[in-house]
C-alpha cells in the first residue's frame, strides 16, 4: 500500500498523510475543471475565475475523500481496530487498519460509515446548490457547489460495487462472513467479486483506448489496481489464518551474520566474498546492536576510502532500523516491514538474537497453511451472486461510453434579440422567431439503453456526426464557423427577399470534414478546395450544396480541386445520407473560401454558443421582418429549423423529430421546417408546415 510522503496532521492520533501521486491528480483535477468542465457548463466567465472554481472545487473534493477515509478510521478504534494512519494518493484515499475485523457486524459497521459521510456530503452540497439556485447564487459559487454534490454521489455510487476491496466490497464480505461462517471464505469470494470487477474496468480502458470512449489509460490503471488489491486481500487473509498465535521467536533466523561496528569498510567488503547470502548485515559493538550496513552502501565507498572508513560511518544507525521482540506476534510487526524495510532486527534484553526477514514470514505462512485444516463453509447463496453481478455489470454499464451519440431536443431561442441592423429603416419585430437544436452527448452504455427505448431520442454512431480523426474541440470550432456562414447567408437571403440588391463573393468550396464511409471518404480530404463541378465553375458552399441535391441519389458528378498548390480531377457519386445532414450528399462538411458579401445595411450578431447551418432559416426570417414594413410574425412564437441558401431556399437539416419536441417545449404556436422533413415533426401537437424557400416562409406566415 501507498506511503505518506509527507504528513499533514494528526485526528485523534491517527497520522493523515498525502503521497507525492497526489500531487499529481490534484493537478489533473484542476486543469480539467478550469479548462473544460465549468467553461463548458458556466460560460461567458473570466479564466481566472475559472482556475478558483478549479482550485477550490478540488481542494475541497479531496478533504471529502478524508472525511469518507476517517469515517472509516473513527468508527475502526470504535471496534477495536488500530490505524496506522490514513493516506491521500493517486486514486484517492486510503484508511490503513491493523488487523482483521472480530465479527461480521464489526466490518459491516466499519465499511458503511465511508460511505455514510460521502451520502451526508452530497446531501450537504444539494441542499446548497437548490438553496442557490433560488437565491440566484454568482454562478462561480454554484458551480462550485454543483460539482461537488455530484463528485460525492459519484464517489458513494463507486465505494458501494460490491467487489473488494472496495466499501461495497467489504459489505459483501460482511454478509458472506455471517452467512459463511467463514472469514477467509468470505474473503476469497468478495475477491472473485473484485477481481471480475477490475478485469470489467480494464475491458472498459481497453475499449475506450480504441473505441473513442473517455478516461481509457485511468480505467485500465483503476482495474489493474482492483486485481492487485483483491489478491493482496486473499493473501493477507489467509496469511492472518496461517500466522495467528505465532510468534517472532518462532520463525526468526537465529544467530545471524554480524559485522563489528569498527570493522574497516574494506575489510567487510572482502570479507563478505562472492558467495554473499545477504544485502544487509546487522552491525553491532561488544554485541550490542548498533544498526545495519548495506553491501550496496559499502561498495559506494571508492576505494582509496575503504582502509580508513569504518562500518559505523556507513550504516543505518539503529533508530531507523524496524525492532522487535521474539515476544512479539508476528501479525503485528509485519506492518513494520511494510514501509520498504527487508528485514527487523529481533532484541531481547538489549542484545541481537535473531533477524525477521519476508522470507522468514513466508516460509511461516506456508508452514501454518500446511497444518491448519481449511475451514468449513456454507454456500453464498445464489441470489446474492446474481445480484452482485447485476450490480457490477451495471457498474460497468454505467461506467463505459461507447462511441454513439443520443440525438435529444435541445434549446429553442429566440434569434431577433441576436440581431442588430443599421444604415436603413428597420421595425421591431412583433413576436418570436426561434432556433430549435438539438443536444448531442455521448452517454454511458446503460444511458444509451434507455434513450434507445424512447421513441424521442434518436441514436447515431459517433463516427455519423465527429469525424474520427477529428477532436471534439476542433469539430466543434468548425460547427461555430458554420453557424456563423449560415448568419451571413440569411442576411443575404433576406435582404434579397425585399428586393434589396447583394453581391456574394467566394473563391471555392472548402472541405472542413469528409465523413467515413461516404461517396467522398476516398476521393477528398480535409483542406481541399472545390471549384468547380461538371466543368460548371463553383465559388460558393450553396451552390454546390444545390447542385448536389438537386440531383436524384446516385448521380456521379466530376469535380475539380484545388490541392497543394495544383489542381485534381476526382469522380464522386451522391447518395443518400441518412446522418444529422440529411438528404442526398456527397458526405462532406463545407464552407465557402474567403466569403464576403455586399449588404446594403451594417449587421451584426450577439454571440451564441451553438453550432451547424440549422439556425439559417429562422435568422432569415428575423432579418426580413425587421427589413419589412409587414408584420410577419404577428405576435406569435414561430419555431423553425433550416439551413438557408443566398437564394432564398431552405436546406435539410435533420434532427426533426426532436427540434419539434423543443418547439413544444418553447411553447411555439408554428413550426416551419424544410419541405422534405415535414413527416418527422409528426408527433408534435404544435401545427407544422413544410417549406422550400423564404419567398414560401413568408408566404406561409402571411396566410395564417
Amino acid at each position: 500500500m501507498m506511503e505518506s510522503t509527507f504528513t499533514l496532521l494528526r485526528v485523534r492520533g491517527i497520522p493523515i498523510g498525502v503521497h507525492w501521486s497526489w500531487l499529481f491528480i490534484f493537478a489533473i483535477v484542476v486543469w480539467s475543471l478550469a479548462s473544460e468542465l465549468f467553461p463548458a457548463t458556466y460560460p461567458g466567465l473570466e479564466g481566472s475565475t475559472y482556475l478558483a472554481m478549479a482550485a477550490v472545487a478540488a481542494l475541497v473534493l479531496f478533504t471529502s475523500v478524508l472525511l469518507h477515509e476517517l469515517g472509516h478510521a473513527l468508527r475502526a478504534l470504535r471496534e477495536g481496530l488500530p490505524i496506522d494512519g490514513i493516506t491521500l494518493w493517486l486514486l484517492g484515499g486510503v484508511a490503513k487498519m491493523r488487523g482483521n475485523p472480530p465479527s461480521p457486524g464489526s466490518e459491516f459497521r466499519v465499511a458503511i460509515c465511508g460511505p455514510a459521510v460521502s451520502l451526508a456530503l452530497a446531501a450537504g452540497f444539494g441542499a446548497a446548490a437548490l438553496a442557490g439556485d433560488r437565491l440566484d447564487w454568482p454562478d462561480a459559487a454554484q458551480g462550485v457547489i454543483d460539482y461537488l454534490a455530484r463528485i460525492n454521489l459519484l464517489v458513494l455510487a463507486f465505494n458501494l460495487v460490491p467487489a473488494l476491496p472496495l466499501d461495497g466490497g467489504r459489505v459483501l464480505r460482511s454478509w458472506l462472513w455471517w452467512r459463511q461462517q467463514s472469514f477467509i471464505a468470505a474473503t476469497r469470494s468478495a475477491a472473485r467479486a473484485g477481481r471480475a470487477f477490475g478485469i470489467l474496468l480494464i475491458a472498459i480502458g481497453l475499449l475506450g483506448l480504441f473505441g473513442g470512449g473517455p478516461g481509457g489509460i485511468w480505467f485500465a490503471f483503476l482495474g489493474w489496481f482492483m486485481l492487485q488489491a483483491a489478491q493482496s486481500e486473499t493473501a493477507m487473509a489467509e496469511s492472518r489464518r496461517a500466522l495467528a498465535g505465532t510468534r517472532v521467536g518462532d520463525v526468526m533466523t537465529r544467530d545471524p551474520s554480524v559485522v563489528a561496528a569498527d570493522l574497516s569498510v574494506a575489510d567487510f567488503v572482502e570479507g563478505i566474498g562472492p558467495g554473499r547470502r545477504f544485502s544487509t548485515y546487522p552491525v553491532v559493538d561488544h554485541g550490542q546492536p548498533k544498526g545495519v550496513v548495506s553491501l550496496r552502501t559499502a561498495l559506494a565507498v571508492p576505494m582509496p576510502d575503504r582502509p580508513q572508513r569504518r562500518v559505523t560511518d556507513v550504516m543505518t544507525p539503529l533508530a531507523d532500523v524496524p525492532t522487535v521482540s521474539s515476544d512479539d506476534e508476528v501479525l503485528d510487526v509485519i506492518p513494520r516491514l511494510d514501509g520498504g524495510a527487508r528485514r527487523a532486527l529481533v532484541i531481547h534484553g538489549g542484545r541481537l538474537v535473531g533477524v525477521l526477514s519476508g522470507t522468514d514470514i513466508a516460509r511461516a505462512v506456508e508452514a501454518g497453511a500446511a497444518r491448519r485444516p481449511a475451514e468449513p463453509a456454507r454456500r453464498g447463496g445464489l441470489l446474492v451472486w446474481a445480484v452482485v453481478s447485476l450490480v457490477i455489470l451495471g457498474a460497468g454499464a454505467a461506467l463505459y461510453h461507447p462511441p454513439y451519440v443520443v440525438v435529444a431536443p435541445g434549446a429553442a431561442a429566440d434569434v431577433a434579440e441576436d440581431i442588430t441592423v443599421d444604415g436603413v429603416p428597420v421595425t421591431d419585430v412583433n413576436g418570436k422567431y426561434l432556433l430549435t437544436s438539438v443536444r448531442l452527448s455521448q452517454p454511458s452504455a446503460l444511458r444509451l439503453l434507455v434513450a434507445a427505448l424512447r421513441p424521442d431520442r434518436e441514436v447515431l454512431a459517433l463516427s455519423a456526426v465527429v469525424p474520427p480523426d477529428v477532436e471534439p474541440e476542433e469539430f466543434s470550432r468548425r460547427q461555430r464557423a458554420t453557424f456563423r456562414e449560415s448568419q451571413m447567408l440569411a442576411a443575404v437571403a433576406a435582404a434579397r427577399s425585399q428586393g434589396l440588391d447583394v453581391a456574394l463573393r467566394g473563391t471555392g468550396v472548402q472541405v472542413v470534414d469528409v465523413l467515413r464511409g461516404s461517396p467522398a471518404a476516398d476521393a477528398l480530404q480535409v483542406g481541399d478546395v472545390i471549384v468547380a463541378v461538371d466543368g460548371r465553375p463553383v465559388t460558393e458552399a450553396p451552390e454546390l450544396a444545390a447542385i448536389v441535391s438537386s440531383r436524384p441519389a446516385g448521380t456521379s458528378f466530376g469535380v475539380t480541386i484545388e490541392r497543394g498548390g495544383r489542381r485534381v480531377e476526382r469522380q464522386l457519386t451522391s447518395r443518400r445520407l441518412p446522418q444529422l445532414s440529411g438528404g442526398v450528399g456527397l458526405g462532406v462538411s463545407i464552407q465557402t473560401r474567403g466569403l464576403s458579401a455586399d449588404l446594403p445595411f451594417r449587421i451584426s450578431f450577439a454571440e451564441r454558443d451553438v453550432g451547424g447551418p440549422s439556425a439559417g432559416l429562422a435568422y432569415a426570417l428575423a432579418i426580413a421582418d425587421m427589413l419589412s414594413a409587414q408584420d410577419y410574425a404577428g405576435g406569435r412564437v414561430i419555431a423553425t429549423t433550416g439551413t438557408m441558401e443566398p437564394d432564398g431556399d431552405v436546406g435539410l437539416v435533420g434532427g426533426v423529430e426532436q427540434k419539434a419536441e423543443a418547439a413544444e417545449n418553447a411553447g411555439a404556436q408554428l413550426f416551419l421546417v424544410p419541405g422534405g422533413e415535414v413527416d418527422e415533426a409528426s408527433r408534435t401537437d404544435v401545427p407544422v408546415r413544410g417549406v422550400q424557400s423564404l419567398e414560401e416562409a413568408l408566404s406561409a406566415l402571411t396566410a395564417a
